[in-house]
């Protein structure tokens, strides 16, 4: 896998096979100085400190000391040059703030160094300005890039946190909206609509409430082979009962794409998109080619809540509407040049890029489609270059609500690039345009005229993954919007 080909991070994406610019000359080699005589020279420093308080209060002491500064500057720069410093080199500030903390600190040594300096880089990249940017350990740059692909190990569910009120007692839930196909619940009795209120640990069960979401989800998840106890309220009659569910947790993929019809019309098919990752290309046509099977004949891609993802994903599902050779979007690098364009086109990828890779026969294969894109204000990034393309080329209205308006991409770089080092920093490396030739980042994507509608108040009260079609108006109006 080539690091400089992937991104997915909510609301992010990558610049594809474009790859960054390597420096033509290493860094330089900072000068550096022994702990021992930096912590030598602190001691000179601390003195020092001591007199300046007095210097800057008062114009006598600034006189009486100036003697007795000059000797300690002497000292430094003799100190300096017995070290092989240059006279005119400050020393390295960094190196100065670790020996004043060894040296100093009660709490000296209870984090390793190799901690700290993770934690100086990832303060580093955030302190840049670049709001995108951020500094990823090894470890954490695989497990972002694992998601990417698509692939997990765990029950294979999706679920929302919610509450749920049982006998005058409000329970944190997590309720089941999606159970994959090809993962390990569906082996089992659980259903979506359960609502996952306790986890089983350490031989007994914790409510969600105890535990708070984010533990408890993470007890749900775990390693292949593992078993995942938990329990779960199921709506029965007027009440709830509760189940109590082991399921041994495997290596299942994501679902990043879902499909059904409309229930007040069986011609109109729903294809809803939760991101554009590695398994998006494929899933989307699984999804349009099932329903094109049950005879829909008009569709609507609901891109609501979409943060973006990957290049190579969006590219080749965007092919499937284009023309040969039709833009997908331009790269603008910060002087505003124009660093590489992307077109719809046929593409042959290998590895876990494989699924994005787009046949010749495909290339506009959807282009006829009856269709209408449903956004909102989260519909960012890859989704917006979704939204805005099949708007430039005429070829679907935009319902909902004004998009996020992210208009950047995010480029990874293997620190491993310029020397011995680990890690991985991902930075802003350009703007885009699509077809229409303006930059909508930080303004968004409006809808077509005629079609902006915000959720009612009514259907605000239910998270958009569990909205009821009948109370769903955003999406009502968007099928109003399809040509009969």
């Amino acid at each position: 896998m080539n690091p400089n080909n992937r991104d997915y991070y909510p609301g992010e994406w990558h610049v594809g096979d474009m790859g960054a610019a390597v420096p033509s000359d290493p860094p330089k080699k900072k000068k550096t100085c022994s702990v021992g005589f930096l912590i030598s020279m602190l001691c000179i420093v601390a003195a020092i400190s001591i007199i300046l308080t007095y210097t800057l209060t008062s114009a006598a002491n600034r006189a009486y000391y100036s003697e007795k500064l000059a000797v300690q500057q002497e000292t430094i720069d003799r100190l300096k040059a017995d070290n092989g410093v240059d006279a005119d080199i400050d020393f390295d500030k960094l190196e100065v703030l670790a020996a004043l903390f060894e040296r100093y600190s009660y709490y000296a040594g209870q984090v390793s160094e190799e901690e700290l300096l993770t934690a100086v880089l990832k303060a580093y990249a955030e302190a840049t300005g670049d709001l995108y940017a951020e500094y990823y350990t090894d470890e954490e740059y695989k497990a972002l890039t694992d998601e990417n692909v698509g692939d997990y190990e765990g029950i294979g569910v999706s679920v929302i946190q919610t509450t749920l009120t049982v006998s005058d007692y409000e329970y944190m839930v997590f309720q089941i909206i999606a159970v994959y196909a090809d993962g390990p619940a569906a082996d089992s009795e659980l259903q979506v609509g359960d609502m996952i209120y306790s986890v089983k640990a350490d031989g007994s069960y914790q409510l969600v409430n105890t535990l708070g979401y984010t533990k408890a989800i993470s007890m749900i998840k775990g390693e292949k082979g593992t078993q995942a106890e938990f329990a779960a309220f199921r709506k029965s009659g007027e009440g709830y009962e509760s189940l109590e569910f082991s399921i041994t947790r495997d290596t299942f993929e994501s679902v990043s794409v879902n499909y059904k019809l409309a229930e007040n019309d069986p011609t109109v098919g729903i294809v809803q998109i939760s991101n554009f990752d590695l398994t998006t290309p494929h899933q989307f046509k699984e999804a349009v080619n099932a329903l094109l099977a049950q005879n829909v004949q008009k569709f609507v891609f609901d891109v609501r809540n979409n943060p973006g993802g990957d290049l190579q994903s969006i590219k080749a599902v965007l092919t499937y509407f284009l023309q040969k050779g039709d833009l997908i979007l331009s790269a603008i690098d910060k002087n505003g040049n124009t660093a590489t364009s992307y077109y719809a086109e046929a593409t042959k990828l290998s590895g876990d890029y494989a699924s994005c890779s787009v046949a010749e026969n495909e290339i506009g294969m959807y282009a006829s489609l009856n269709m209408v894109v449903l956004c909102n204000g989260n519909t960012a990034s890859a989704a917006e270059v979704f939204t805005a393309t099949l708007r430039d080329y005429g070829l679907a209205k935009v319902v909902g609500e004004t998009t996020f308006g992210k208009g950047i991409m995010q480029s990874f770089l293997p620190l491993a690039m310029f020397g011995n080092y680990s890690g991985y920093v991902k930075m802003t490396t350009y703007a885009y345009v699509t077809k229409c030739g303006i930059t909508y980042h930080d303004i968004g994507i409006d809808p077509s005229e005629g079609c902006e509608v915000a959720l009612s108040d009514e259907a605000k009260k239910y998270n958009i993954y569990v909205l009821p079609q009948a109370l769903d108006n955003q999406l009502q109006t968007a099928i109003s919007q399809l040509q009969s």
